[in-house]
């Protein structure tokens, strides 16, 4: 499953409570935990009453949590709809067998072997086969989430409701394991596996929720952002439901401070003339409408990828952004979230709206502000390597005369952001990817210096012995060879004979059964020679000349070398 210091890191981290942290239980629910312990805590804090399966007796429940199961079997899955009440659900998350991952070459870790999670050699199975088997369990009703990266580290929860766009990992930070065995770094695939409908097949974990009756509604949450990695006062759920309204609830007691504090910075930059989004605060939660629009970081990726980008308008909106950064100066506070990634553009009306301002700094320049702003165009995967927009960058940094306080800026900016937004909480996972990266890099590398060699050994032979071979056969009057043996001699003879302009008339292997009578060779082929290019050649070309009648030559008579 996990590494060693992976799974170390996971036990003690509140991000293993990602998967469910944000899931809206009912106020004093029954749960049956069989989630290993991992999720005991979080549903002791949020439930009435939690059992485990050797305390549980016969009692049914509200919930049933399963984790990590290796039993899929449909009589399993009814035994788990038996402990359910008649309106009950099963919360059942699992990591995908055919997760990026696993097409790498990570290895089951049930037993050890490279791709038998693959042909579900290892017991786990697809969505679509759980799907069915849950059904037959008696689960008609069901809710699937994409927990990311997977169920242990996640960040974000997508739904069959809310699938992620190509943009998504611009934002979201995946990690792989390190892990020897993988053969590429999956981050770099996202974007096109989302562009090609395959994320719901490739994705890195499933949790269902599977409801004993079918007719009840189902989750109200589509879609949620979860920051258990931060410090307890900025560890929020963020959801979007079904019902047009997003949520942001806070994850510990000491968040709630934080959400009075966004508040009063959307009312203080509304006071300004800064166009925020409305939001109320009630019962404990942030409460503000949902938008169908993209936000400004995503409309300017899909410029770039229709073909439809144009700098001016580029222009206009960060001329725009940085207008209201200096704006909300005016109270003395850099709000250095008025980024493009928190605002909405809405391109009927042309409007900016911005959102979740959670964090301002008092006594600081509004260019640090304006500075996070031009990271996006600078820094992003979406944007960083398209010239235009490295034009437009260095463009507006001369346009805000931020050229020479760029590098002190940036670093206040980097600070900050570090401090207060990132911390050390998913430091375990960025050093596992970094050093997995780093072995994959290393694999390929290696690969290339091998194939480099491969390439010189083969050039080598060329100038040595087939060029010489081939034009040897051409100084003896031969026109139409067929050469005997496909091996990598052979390929290599049949480039040198290519490359002298010499017609060959017929590829001679066992392999290939191409001829079915070597007799039949010199009429059917019009070869008016054979080459033999195997190590050790001379019987086969004794055989060959008795059944064909043509002059047969090995590469070391034509070479008058045995030590090629």
């Amino acid at each position: 499953m996990l590494s060693k210091d992976l799974r170390a890191f996971y036990e003690a981290s509140p991000m293993k409570e990602g998967v469910l942290c944000w899931y809206p239980f009912l106020a004093g629910a029954s749960v049956l935990d069989l989630s290993g312990g991992a999720l005991n805590r979080l549903l002791r804090e949020r439930c009435g009453s939690v059992s485990v399966e050797a305390a549980s007796g016969g009692k049914q429940f509200d919930y049933v949590v399963v984790m990590d199961t290796w039993d899929f079997s449909v009589e399993a899955l009814k035994a788990l709809y038996e402990r359910l009440n008649a309106h009950g659900r099963l919360l059942f998350a699992y990591e995908n067998p055919f997760a990026m991952r696993y097409w790498s070459g990570k290895r089951s870790p049930k037993n050890g072997l490279q791709y038998d999670a693959l042909f579900g050699w290892d017991g786990r199975v697809s969505a679509a086969e759980l799907r069915m088997r849950l059904e037959r369990a008696g689960f008609e009703g069901q809710k699937w989430y994409y927990p990311l990266t997977d169920h242990w580290f996640a960040w974000e929860v997508y739904s069959e409701n809310y699938l992620p766009d190509e943009y998504f990992n611009q934002r979201f930070l995946a990690y792989i394991d390190d892990d020897d065995d993988l053969a590429f770094d999956e981050r770099w695939l996202y974007r096109e596996v989302v562009r090609n409908g395959a994320f719901p097949f490739l994705c890195g974990a499933y949790l269902v929720e599977a409801r004993a009756c079918a007719l009840d509604e189902p989750c109200p949450v589509d879609y949620a952002a979860v920051t258990a990695s931060r410090a307890p006062s900025k560890r929020f759920a963020t959801t979007v439901r079904s019902d047009g309204t997003v949520r942001k609830t806070p994850l510990h007691e000491d968040g709630l401070a934080s959400l009075q504090n966004t508040l009063r910075n959307h009312q203080d930059l509304a006071a300004l003339g800064v166009n925020v989004l409305e939001m109320t605060l009630a019962d404990g939660e942030l409460v503000m409408p949902k938008l169908d629009l993209p936000t400004l970081f995503d409309y300017w990726a899909k410029k770039l990828t229709d073909g439809t980008f144009d700098p001016n308008e580029l222009y206009n909106h960060y001329d725009r952004i940085r207008d209201a950064i200096y704006r909300a100066s005016a109270n003395g506070k850099c709000y250095w979230e008025l980024v493009p990634a928190n605002c909405f553009y809405d391109a009927e009306s042309d409007d900016l709206i911005f959102f979740d301002q959670e964090y301002c700094w008092e006594g600081v320049s509004p260019d640090v502000a304006v500075v996070r702003a031009l990271w996006a165009l600078k820094y992003s995967l979406a944007f960083r390597d398209d010239e235009r927009v490295k034009e437009c960058v260095q463009a507006l940094i001369g346009r805000y005369n931020l050229a020479e306080r760029w590098d002190e800026l940036s670093k206040l900016a980097d600070e900050k952001t570090r401090e207060e937004v990132f911390g050390e909480g998913t430091a375990a996972l960025s050093r596992a990817s970094d050093e997995a990266a780093r072995k994959i890099a290393a694999k390929w590398d290696a690969r290339w210096n091998e194939g480099l060699y491969q390439w010189e050994d083969s050039r080598r032979r060329q100038e040595q012995i087939f060029r010489p071979a081939a034009g040897r056969l051409k100084s003896m009057g031969f026109r139409s060879p067929a050469i005997y043996g496909y091996g990598k001699r052979g390929k290599e003879l049949q480039t040198a004979l290519e490359d002298a302009e010499v017609n060959i008339a017929a590829i001679i292997d066992k392999k290939l059964r191409m001829y079915a009578s070597l007799e039949q060779l010199p009429k059917d082929s019009g070869a008016d020679v054979i080459i033999v290019s195997i190590w050790g050649g001379a019987p086969v070309a004794d055989e060959l000349r008795a059944k064909t009648g043509l002059p047969v030559y090995t590469l070391e008579e034509l070479t008058d070398d045995g030590t090629h």
